[in-house]
């Protein structure tokens, strides 16, 4: 059965406990409706509460509208109240410069974490609530990640694909049907007699995701019939290798810290205070850097980089030249980064921060 795969994968990576809320994304298409149905199903074996939440983008007059009036309905039988939001996801990606994909997806989000806020806002006086967001995103979904992320060019980490739990927001995204392929998604449909919404726009050639799905897996699939398998095996594969790595990243980075307190006692007496690092910039011993094979050390500068809140945009050519300076003992140099931050190596250390503070 559909419901005991989904449940195998549920424990396998931890994605549910009991007691959880779960903020549900359902669009009314195939995917989210058998995610719905299943949840429903093991409702009770969790306990769990579930607060469906659907976002109407007005990408298709009159056919959004009609969508949005199908999982009211299914949720109101359900007797699970519907929080429908609508967002012109037109006017939102020429107001920030987004595709319409982009658009799409921030509305959703936005919605999801506003009424997870609310979730939790509302029971925090009995401890809070173990809040959690729940997207439908199946094998399929996971085949054509990855070679969209192949055709634009990606490490190996890309290649790890869509991972089962993220947080996202500090609130975890979880993932439970990515060990479902879509055909298996259709058939649960037919045998429940779901009747989810079909939004034909996903069959037309008119998005590189779309033309991935309906041209290039086909194509594939005469080479390889299982190439979704393949494709999911591989992202299996790369992920347990991107969590080793990341691992021996972060045991590294620790150790070449220099701790604030450190730091502040070596420090001579300010002459120009807005040039002495702030508490919020992370400073690593050079030499312990320098010794790193390049793999460790790339994700060490990535990781420093992140706490410190730059987490996109970090290209190789940026991270070679970081190991220019790094690996040189003559300084001081500066590497500069994307959005306003700087990678800084003088006496000895590295800095991570940000310009003009």
């Amino acid at each position: 059965m559909l419901a005991e795969k989904v449940k195998k994968t549920i424990e396998a990576h931890t994605l549910i406990t009991r007691g959880d809320h779960i903020v549900l994304g359902l669009s009314g298409g195939p995917d989210s409706v058998c995610l719905f149905h299943i949840l429903k199903s093991l409702k009770d074996t969790y306990d769990l509460t579930i607060h469906p939440v659907h976002v109407n983008h007005k990408f298709r007059p009159g056919h959004a509208e009609k969508d949005q009036e199908y999982v009211e309905k299914i949720c109101e039988e359900a007797g699970m109240p519907c929080r429908s939001f609508v967002v012109d996801c037109n006017a939102l990606a020429e107001k920030e410069g987004l595709t319409s994909e982009e658009a799409g997806r921030k509305a959703r989000y936005d919605a999801f974490h506003q009424v997870a806020g609310e979730i939790r806002d509302a029971n925090s006086e009995a401890g809070g609530s173990n809040v959690k967001i729940a997207v439908a995103q199946n094998a399929n979904d996971q085949a054509e990640t990855i070679l969209h992320r192949l055709i634009r060019g990606t490490g190996p980490d890309g290649l790890a694909g869509i991972p089962y739990s993220r947080m996202e927001r500090g609130v975890p995204v979880i993932r439970p049907l990515l060990d479902i392929t879509r055909s298996e998604i259709e058939d649960y449909c037919i045998s429940h007699q779901l009747h989810p919404v079909i939004d034909h726009t996903n069959n037309e050639p008119i998005y590189t995701r779309n033309r991935i799905r309906l041209e290039l897996l086909p194509l594939l699939e005469e080479y390889n019939g299982n190439i979704v398998g393949a494709l999911n095996r591989l992202a299996r594969i790369a992920s347990a290798d991107r969590e080793y790595m990341e691992a021996t990243a972060a045991k590294a980075m620790e150790a070449a810290r220099i701790p604030r307190a450190a730091e502040a006692a070596q420090a001579p007496a300010p002459t120009a205070p807005a040039t002495q690092p702030l508490d919020r910039d992370i400073v690593l011993r050079r030499e312990a850097l320098a010794e790193l094979p390049d793999p460790i050390r790339h994700r060490v500068v990535m990781m420093a980089f992140e706490e410190i809140g730059l987490d996109q945009d970090i290209t190789e050519e940026r991270l070679v030249a970081a190991d220019a300076i790094i690996l040189k003992k003559q300084g001081p140099k500066t590497v500069e980064f994307p959005h306003g931050y700087l990678l800084k190596v003088a006496a000895g250390k590295v800095c991570f921060c940000e310009k003009n503070l």
